[in-house]
């Protein structure tokens, strides 16, 4: 059996496995035998020693001016997997501490602003799904077209925004009110004039503000700002309360 890789993998060089599994066969001795066996160079041996020495796995003992090698029980090798683990743990508990302070400093830092446009079905899919990591989200309807363009995936979206208790908050068109519509238990719709029609649909969840464009390749921008979010809620508000339950 070669053990030489096995111990490459505890943390030592290939050469130094070598000379560690050639002394550990040899015993005590000098240099010399150790030269021939391993058919390295008397320098390379002698730095591969002290190497190691320093790693606890090789001592000697001077006996009449000469010095014997001799390795150490492998069952030093345990020690470095103990040594090592307590060197992880150290990390972690201090990599735990780094995270709770940039969280704080993130806290600190101004309210992040951003925007992103998706293009096509499973892009917009994609802003969805966001909406089912909300508890509320407020609507201004597009008239059938989410259903009409993204297809099956119309259906699946409302039995899971349903199935997690989402609450929807939806204004449509007056024409409309005929049609099939969110279960009335998460969702309170109410009705605008016949005249009020629109390609887009907005949603604001969150700290987010969602505006899709319903065409053929569907388009959607996203707004995450808590002021923004705001904003279209207080607007909504107003037509909320002009509209038709």
């Amino acid at each position: 059996m070669d053990a030489t890789p096995l111990i490459q993998n505890l943390g030592l060089t290939k050469i130094e496995a070598r000379v560690y599994v050639e002394l550990l066969k040899l015993g005590s001795t000098t240099t010399g035998p150790l030269i021939r066996k391993t058919e390295l160079h008397r320098a390379t041996v002698y730095d591969v020693l002290k190497r190691l020495m320093e790693k606890g796995l090789v001592s000697y003992i001077t006996q009449q001016n000469t010095k014997y090698f001799q390795a150490v029980d492998p069952e030093r090798f345990l020690d470095f997997l103990q040594e090592e683990e307590e060197q992880f743990q150290h990390k972690k508990e201090q990599t735990k501490k780094l995270i709770g302070e940039l969280n704080q400093l993130k806290k600190a830092t101004l309210q992040r602003q951003q925007a992103n446009l998706f293009v096509g079905k499973k892009a917009v899919r994609a802003m969805y799904e966001k909406i089912l990591r909300c508890k509320e989200v407020w609507t201004f309807g597009s008239h059938g077209r989410f259903k009409k363009i993204i297809g099956s995936y119309f259906h699946q979206f409302q039995q899971r925004k349903k199935r997690l208790g989402i609450k929807t908050r939806l204004l449509l068109s007056e024409r409309m009110r005929h049609t099939e519509l969110d279960d009335p238990h998460y969702a309170e719709i109410r009705f605008l004039q016949k005249n009020y029609d629109s390609p887009t649909a907005t949603h604001v969840f969150g700290d987010y503000v969602a505006i899709i464009v319903w065409e053929e390749v569907p388009m959607g921008f996203l707004i995450e700002s808590k002021d923004t979010a705001a904003a279209f809620r207080n607007y909504y508000q107003i037509i909320w309360d002009v509209a038709k339950p």
